[in-house]
């Protein structure tokens, strides 16, 4: 991190050194305008060099505009609206009512759930199973991929767009110390 606020900050001070002696071309400024031509007699490199920074500058601006421009809009919390009012449900409110409805089919400790709204107020929820016995659960994927809709609907009035379910092994546990040392001995 430190390094890219070291190249940001270098490209910065050339980029308002070089505003500087371009402006100081436009505009007789005394005693820059004297300095910065005598550097460009001095050192024909500089101009280069200046033209490089320029060029890298543009390339920042243009990747940063892009970023911002096809960054997917993700939402953090939904808008019910009632009757008396307004309802704000936070994702991990719908995470935890859509992980409520899991508990008859998988143990909810070796479940992950996660929530994404999209644009049209609709849920994408991806549900990871850590279990030994995948075989066990995928004729229960079509129930769980039934259950969390429903559950959804009843608790938050909220549509869902799609639901992938996801097993993967859990991880085994290692000990403490690792098998290859030998434990220290106390005397």
């Amino acid at each position: 991190m430190r390094v890219i606020k070291g190249i940001i900050s270098l490209l910065l001070i050339a980029g308002i050194f070089g505003i500087a002696g371009l402006y100081s071309q436009m505009v007789d400024l005394g005693v820059v305008t004297t300095f910065f031509n005598n550097l460009l007699f001095q050192y024909d490199w500089l101009f280069y060099f200046y033209q490089v920074v320029l060029f890298v500058l543009l390339a920042v601006l243009l990747l940063t505009f892009l970023m911002v421009l096809f960054k997917p809009i993700t939402k953090k919390q939904i808008h019910i609206k009632k009757d008396t009012g307004q309802v704000n449900l936070p994702l991990n409110t719908l995470e935890s009512i859509a992980r409520s409805s899991l508990h008859g089919i998988v143990n909810v400790n070796d479940a992950q759930v996660k929530v994404r709204l999209t644009k049209k107020q609709t849920a994408d929820v991806e549900v990871t199973i850590a279990d030994e016995k995948q075989q066990q659960f995928l004729s229960r994927g079509k129930q769980i991929q039934e259950l969390i809709p429903q559950a959804l609907q009843n608790m938050a009035m909220i549509e869902t767009n799609k639901i992938n379910v996801i097993f993967k092994k859990k991880k085994v546990e290692s000990s403490l110390l690792p098998s290859g040392k030998k434990e220290s001995r106390v005397v």
